[in-house]
């Protein structure tokens, strides 16, 4: 009985280690990006770039953004292994003075939440 035990465990863990290996992966170029100095009332945007290094296709399920002055837009299609995309972050400059702003991104990936960052200031 205990041979039976201990063969099953061992067919549970290679299984979860073998789908593991399956999942997608995103990877950024980079993660901050400072705008430096901004003018006041005038929007900038990044676009902060990615590929999926994993085995199958990413999905971007949400990106949570800290304020609506920070607006994160991307493609809802899946990108397929080791294909390319952008996420682009608008900041809206309506406040003066520093400013440091970290959006949670959301996906399917073996690591599900990333965070991006955006920073600068507004004069």
């Amino acid at each position: 009985m205990l041979k039976k035990i201990i063969v099953v465990a061992f067919f549970i863990v290679g299984k979860i280690s073998y789908s593991q290996n399956k999942l997608p992966e995103l990877t950024f170029e980079s993660t901050i990006y400072n705008f430096d100095t901004i003018p006041f009332d005038e929007p900038k945007s990044y676009s902060f770039k990615f590929k999926n290094t994993g085995k199958a296709d990413l999905l971007i399920k949400n990106i949570v953004s800290p304020c609506g002055c920070s607006i994160p837009e991307w493609s809802k299609s899946p990108y397929k292994k080791k294909s390319r995309g952008v996420i682009k972050v608008t900041f809206n400059a309506r406040t003066k003075g520093s400013f440091f702003k970290t959006l949670l991104v959301e996906t399917n990936g073996k690591t599900p939440s990333q965070a991006i960052t955006i920073r600068g200031y507004v004069k």
